[in-house]
């Protein structure tokens, strides 16, 4: 065979290969916002989701984190999403009563639950039997991956506040609309701080206390400036969702929906676990650094939750309005179940 006719069969050949080889599939890197460290025990679940997401895609979604507010503040997540800023967002839906309201109570009402295990069945069973949820988050164009879990928001302070009295007149850091008047129902002053001016605030004596869990003492550095925490239960729920934009989200090949939802309920399960170890090792370190932990009177605290508004009540009359009070009602049943059972 002559030469000219041998380099015409392999350039024959070569061509075939080209066309007949399947392209690469496209990479998509979705940008995520997170309004925490990455120091904190959440933010581990988040980096693990984000790692394993790209693993079990074959790196064909890479969910890049931005943390602590690096792309916008907490309360401006959702906008971002909206216009495409990012395409994720590790954000408590408390920065959004309005638009989130069914998402936001369970984020923010005090004194209404009483373990780390009853936010994690409560919000799973709410996003499963409460249509409201799915609708509000589709009519604001996001979709809930997976929540996060929270220790008990304890009362930290720079000086011991042992009791109700004592209480009366201290300046407190608060978010949302629920906190403040629970704050008010005990005498104390409401002071709307984000979390990054509570070490600050406490240290310039802005306010006198704050409600926060032993592992965010630990991983916002509050013991440096406020050594004595109460065991008052002021908060506990799920905490801050992953979210992922519904245009982005439509993006994504099926397959690839399916690792994200997979991979999320994994995280869900694995952060539960972790948040209550974090709860253990944050009090023996906290120990060794000097902090005082004060019982403070159950008599005293069921007083003060007696005090508070009924803002089971005042939700569903809310969202009546709406013409959501069905699906309100239906929530705090639930919600009521859930800590009648979960123990």
């Amino acid at each position: 065979m002559n030469h000219p006719l041998r380099r015409s069969l392999l350039a024959a050949l070569l061509t075939g290969l080209v066309f007949t080889t399947p392209l690469a599939a496209a990479k998509t890197i979705l940008k995520l916002n997170s309004q925490w460290p990455a120091t904190a025990a959440g933010s581990k679940i988040d980096q693990w989701y984000a790692d394993e997401v790209k693993k079990r895609t074959e790196g064909e979604v890479e969910i890049k984190i931005f943390w602590s507010e690096a792309l916008g503040k907490a309360g401006e997540n959702l906008s971002l999403i909206q216009k495409g800023a990012v395409e994720m967002g590790a954000m408590s839906p408390a920065y959004f009563p309005t638009q989130l309201p069914f998402h936001t109570a369970p984020n923010s009402i005090p004194m209404a639950m009483d373990s780390v295990k009853q936010a994690n069945v409560l919000m799973n069973r709410l996003l499963a039997e409460v249509p409201a949820l799915a609708a509000e988050a589709k009519a604001n164009g996001v979709r809930t991956l997976f929540f996060h879990h929270l220790n008990p928001y304890l009362l930290v302070s720079k000086e011991p506040l042992t009791d109700l009295e004592v209480l009366k007149g201290k300046k407190i850091r608060t978010w949302g609309s629920d906190m403040p008047r629970m704050a008010q129902a005990a005498g104390m002053t409401p002071v709307t701080l984000s979390l990054p001016e509570i070490y600050e605030g406490l240290g310039r004596g802005v306010i006198d206390a704050a409600p926060f869990s032993v592992d965010l003492v630990m991983t916002y550095k509050i013991f440096e400036v406020a050594k004595n925490i109460s065991e008052a239960t002021l908060w506990l729920g799920p905490s801050w969702g992953v979210w992922i934009g519904e245009a982005a989200w439509q993006k994504l090949t099926p397959k690839q929906q399916k690792v994200m939802l997979e991979v999320a309920s994994e995280a869900n399960h694995r952060d539960m676990e972790a948040t209550i170890a974090a709860e253990k090792a944050a009090r023996e370190e906290l120990l060794k650094r000097g902090v005082k932990f004060h019982a403070f009177p159950e008599a005293d605290r069921q007083k003060w939750k007696a005090a508070l508004p009924d803002f089971f009540a005042e939700f569903i009359a809310t969202q009546e309005k709406l013409g959501k009070g069905t699906d309100a009602a239906h929530m705090v049943k639930v919600w009521k179940e859930v800590v009648e059972t979960v123990k």
